[in-house]
């Protein structure tokens, strides 16, 4: 049952204040996720969450990040702008996400995201459960120097 508490009162249960800012307000990481742009709004450092790492990728044209996996988050993401890509598990299955897709890979699930547009941008917004920063979701990116990845005809939607 939901417990109530006097406003006066609520100080004692949290000291957190709220948060919020614009996108162009939070550096771009450029490094994270090679090729990608990305704006962590939401996490430890920006607003000291605890739980939830949020943010927004814009992925340029005819670009394809390389494949990964979160070891310690699941990932969620909303296509904004697209189409977009996605490319899951070993065997990099391509799935076309047009714009408003939800996308969903549990911690462990090897991905990736594309753009196939030569002139397009695709912008999504992500977020990952459970952890309050990149670092905590503890990436680990695929070797695929062996494999044909991006796959014959990626781009082909």
């Amino acid at each position: 049952m939901a417990k109530y508490v006097k406003l006066e009162d609520l100080s004692k249960l949290t000291n957190i204040p709220a948060a919020a800012g614009h996108y162009s307000d939070v550096v771009t990481d450029t490094e994270y996720e090679k090729r990608l742009n990305i704006n962590f709004g939401i996490n430890d450092k920006v607003c000291r969450s605890k739980r939830v790492c949020m943010g927004r990728t814009v992925i340029p044209p005819n670009t394809c990040n390389d494949r990964h996996l979160h070891l310690n988050a699941e990932a969620a993401m909303y296509v904004i702008k697209g189409p977009m890509i996605a490319f899951l598990g070993p065997e990099a299955k391509k799935v076309i996400c047009p714009t408003g897709t939800f996308l969903y890979a549990p911690e462990g699930l090897i991905h990736g995201v594309a753009n196939p547009s030569k002139t397009e941008e695709v912008e999504l917004v992500f977020t990952y459960g459970g952890v309050p920063s990149k670092e905590a979701a503890r990436i680990v990116f695929i070797d695929d120097s062996e494999n044909k990845y991006p796959p014959e005809d990626w781009d082909k939607v």
